[in-house]
């Protein structure tokens, strides 16, 4: 009876050890991913992932894998939308793309 006992309160305990590990599961460091390709080719339209991370447990981990950032801010051609939402045409250097909406200056509206 107390070897039954002993062997109970063993397999308890090698549960709880193998469960507190689990639970401390965390991300891995962010990994940058400089050759993600973009999903579209123009108007800011698309996404590229630029770093990921891994987790050994995603029931532990909380918030996202991978990051992303907009792409291809080349205009889009007709019969597309020339720019994707959020964005309007713009002059960037000396090219036409489109650029962020909330870069664009307000309109003068007196000569100065």
């Amino acid at each position: 009876m107390n070897a039954l006992l002993l062997q109970f309160f063993f397999v308890l305990l090698l549960s709880s050890s193998v469960n507190s590990a689990l639970v401390s599961a965390e991300w891995s460091e962010w990994v940058e991913t400089p050759d993600s390709p973009c999903s579209d080719t123009c108007g800011y339209c698309g996404v590229r992932v630029i770093a990921t991370r891994t987790c050994a447990n995603l029931k532990y981990c909380s918030g996202v894998s991978q990051r992303y950032e907009e792409c291809a801010p080349k205009m889009c051609s007709f019969p597309r939308s020339t720019c994707c939402a959020g964005y309007v045409k713009g002059v960037l250097g000396s090219e036409f793309e489109c650029v962020p909406a909330t870069a664009v200056m307000p309109a003068k509206t007196k000569l100065a």
